[in-house]
């Protein structure tokens, strides 16, 4: 498409939209304006396969890959579909659902509330999916690493105790009591007597647990507040 083409199907957009007082789904949106996902869409792609991300975020959340597959070739940018994805599994309702209710005129903090999605739902949603993670990484159970996250433990502190109760033999909640305001985990790693070499495998092995530490970083703090 022409620079005046591109002029004249956005003035037609724009027109349509002030015309009939409708929103244009987000997805056709992201399509139409952006071509193929907007700058820098076509290197993502190039860099990553679409079909692995699209099976991590259906494991993630439950959404289906085929869904998410469908979006990405409508252009939608992956952030995006990762928002959506946290949103339908915090909401119980399907990927369609909940882009459905995204436009270019609203910000996903809208999404939220239209869907009826409270900062409890995303904080337990958030707590779900890495309780889940620590399970499969770490062979953390669920049960455990929820309870622990419930009263107020950090995720990654849950995964570094872990490893060094596995080093040491003692208890998960005997290693988290060392943890103080006025220590580090080195420092507990230390008193402990495990090595220098050993810590460092833990910290690798607590790496490898969190391999997408942006998912949720930028988007959902520790108490689930959203963007």
């Amino acid at each position: 498409m022409n620079f005046w083409s591109k002029k004249l199907v956005i003035g037609l957009v724009s027109g349509a939209v002030i015309m009939t007082g409708t929103i244009i789904p987000f997805a056709a949106q992201a399509a139409e304006s952006n071509g193929v996902g907007g700058p820098g869409y076509g290197m993502h792609q190039r860099n990553c396969d679409s079909d692995k991300l699209a099976r991590n975020l259906a494991d993630t959340f439950g959404v289906t890959k085929e869904a998410v597959l469908k979006y990405q070739q409508q252009g939608v940018r992956m952030k995006d579909l990762k928002r959506a994805s946290f949103l339908a599994k915090a909401s119980g309702k399907s990927l369609e659902e909940v882009m459905a209710a995204k436009t270019f005129t609203n910000t996903w903090k809208d999404v939220a509330q239209v869907l009826g999605v409270t900062k409890e739902n995303m904080k337990t949603t958030r707590q779900d999916i890495t309780s889940g993670q620590l399970e499969k990484t770490l062979n953390i159970s669920k049960k455990t690493s929820l309870e622990l996250m419930q009263q107020g433990y950090h995720s990654r502190d849950i995964a570094v105790a872990n490893e060094l109760a596995n080093n040491t033999g003692k208890s998960l909640s005997d290693i988290l009591s060392m943890r103080r305001i006025n220590n580090t985990w080195k420092d507990v790693a230390q008193n402990l007597g495990v090595g220098n070499d050993t810590y460092k495998q833990d910290l690798q092995a607590v790496r490898a647990a969190f391999p997408h530490k942006g998912m949720y970083r930028h988007q959902y703090d520790q108490n689930g507040n959203c963007f």
